[in-house]
């Protein structure tokens, strides 16, 4: 009887370890779907909210001497700050403009560019709250967008083009001018 008895704790045991093993890789195999799939829909929101940026000052470009848009946005992303940096340099004899938008995310860091109507963006006068430049750029023309800093809005206007200048202005502005 008492063989049996050893015979029925070991079996126990044994059933409670397969379990536990189960139990981990179970938890372990959703974790990992888990992640992949804030990870994708980060992404996603991320991708869209960029678009946003990286419209305007085409729109503005578009709309020709004296066209002012208005942008309007969250400033932070699902409860995180973001950042959005306009860069414009010339590469092989060619000027071209971007959008960089940069988001920390839950797992990773997400760091998106756009392509933007090339111009020549400048930071509006009386505008400094929420825009900046860098100190040191290497040939390269950056504005850098802080959306905490603002008011939820962004002004993109076109000045037209200036005298001995290939494209545009755009000017930014954190308020109405």
């Amino acid at each position: 009887m008492d063989n049996r008895k050893g015979q029925v704790a070991v079996e126990f045991l044994m059933y409670a370890g397969l379990f536990m093993i189960i139990a981990i890789g179970a938890y372990v195999l959703a974790s990992f779907t888990e992640r992949g799939e804030v990870s994708l829909r980060e992404s996603q929101l991320i991708t869209a909210f960029g678009y946003k940026f990286a419209s305007a000052p085409t729109i503005a470009y578009k709309g020709g001497e004296g066209f002012t848009y208005d942008i309007s946005f969250a400033k932070k992303l699902d409860g995180r700050p973001y950042n959005v940096t306009y860069i414009c340099r010339t590469t092989a004899g060619e000027y071209r403009c971007s959008v960089q938008v940069g988001w920390p995310g839950t797992y990773q860091p997400f760091v998106y560019p756009y392509t933007v109507a090339p111009a020549n963006y400048a930071i509006g006068s009386g505008s400094y709250g929420c825009l900046s430049t860098p100190t040191s750029t290497s040939g390269i023309d950056a504005i850098y967008f802080d959306p905490e800093e603002s008011d939820g809005h962004l002004i993109f206007r076109n000045i037209g083009i200036q005298s001995g200048d290939e494209y545009p202005t755009i000017e930014l502005y954190c308020e109405v001018p």
